[in-house]
């Protein structure tokens, strides 16, 4: 295609230059490397022509095998595939569609070797699951500190669609072994605290339930402050608040997720978390022009691990008891103070009633404990 091409499919309206050369530039490198006008045409409707070339990296290999061809080479049955599919978030592909490649042959090949040790098919479905939503943000994290870094003003988009598809080239195959040494890491820690109890052993099951002590911390105010401010300065304020919560929760204490405005920590052991706790609202206080105060709760209890997360009655209490904290302070059950009272100063908060919770629930406020001076 050359330039009078581009004009007549409309690619070159609405551009003076030196926009309109660069878009020429970046038009023929496509062309060269195989897009169509169909293509360039949708693509520019769509605002990501500077994207194609990310595409192509992604793209690499041809698509070769339908759903069932895919199953027959691997050794999988073809309604479990599917189901990995849907697990790991992915768009429904119709029977007769060719669009596997030799990469997703690789992966289910690996699948069918977990099945064939002994990991039963609903255990990877549930694998695929967790493996989904973290690579989705993961995804999305990526997308978006890539965008930041690669846009400046004035950029042209032939070299922002270079930038792109140079930073995808060079990161993804970065990320594989990354990936693998970060779940070695976790790993390693949560068996550090794990055990394995005699009925468990007698009974060839682990127990569904494990005594824990579950924290839950949330930014006052977050709602009323994402009416007052740029959308831009609220997606700030969750970043540092992700990263003060990555830097209080150190073993045995675990951030299970963020959920929105807030943070769920669980640790085997009462004292750490309640460290972990004052630690927050330490850190939000020196973040404080771009940090509205914290409130902590914590409480402790039989909760069940799933797929990473924790339910159950703690889990419950603790978000309570963090909706009547007061800003920059910690709120704990009697059974988390009695657990850890020497540790820590404390200060009676009376007791409240809680939504599905029987009876009242006595409450403390921790703080750190002073210091004692040496005698004189």
């Amino acid at each position: 295609m050359d330039t009078e091409d581009f004009e007549s499919a409309g690619l070159l309206e609405g551009l003076d230059e030196p926009a309109r050369e660069a878009r020429i530039e970046l038009l023929r490198d496509l062309a060269e490397q195989g897009f169509t006008p169909d293509e360039l045409v949708e693509a520019a409707r769509d605002q990501r022509l500077a994207l194609l070339p990310v595409d192509r990296v992604f793209d690499r290999e041809g698509a070769k095998y339908t759903p069932a061809e895919l199953a027959e080479r691997s050794g999988l049955d073809v309604d479990f595939l599917r189901r990995l599919w849907r697990a790991l978030g992915m768009a429904e592909v119709e029977d007769d569609e060719v669009a596997f490649g030799e990469a997703d042959l690789e992966a289910a090949t690996t699948v069918a070797q977990f099945n064939a040790v002994g990991l039963p098919e609903d255990a990877l479905v549930l694998v695929s699951q967790v493996l989904g939503q973290e690579s989705a943000r993961l995804a999305e994290t990526l997308r978006e500190i890539t965008a930041e870094a690669m846009l400046e003003a004035g950029i042209s988009e032939r070299t922002l669609g270079l930038r792109f598809a140079q930073a995808a080239e060079q990161l993804v195959p970065m990320l594989a072994p990354l990936r693998g040494y970060i779940l070695d890491v976790h790993l390693r820690e949560q068996v550090k605290t794990d055990i394995v109890s005699q009925a468990e052993l007698q009974t060839g099951r682990l127990e569904g339930a494990r005594h824990v002590t579950v924290c839950f911390a949330d930014l006052v105010g977050f709602t009323r402050l994402g009416e007052r401010v740029p959308p831009a300065e609220l997606s700030h304020a969750g970043r540092r608040l992700t990263e003060v919560a990555v830097e209080a929760a150190r073993p045995p204490v675990r951030l299970v997720k963020m959920v929105g405005d807030g943070a769920l920590l669980v640790s085997p052991e009462p004292e750490p978390l309640v460290e972990a706790g004052l630690e927050l609202c330490r850190l939000a206080e020196s973040h404080d022009d771009e940090l509205p105060p914290l409130r902590v709760g914590l409480a402790d209890g039989p909760a069940i691990p799933q797929s990473g997360d924790w339910f159950g009655a703690p889990v419950n209490l603790a978000s309570r008891v963090t909706e009547v904290a007061r800003p920059g302070s910690v709120l704990v059950t009697r059974a988390v103070r009695d657990a850890v009272h020497d540790s820590f100063a404390w200060s009676y908060a009376g007791k409240k009633r809680f939504r599905g919770v029987s009876g009242e629930v006595a409450l403390y406020r921790a703080r750190p404990k002073e210091p004692v001076s040496p005698a004189k």
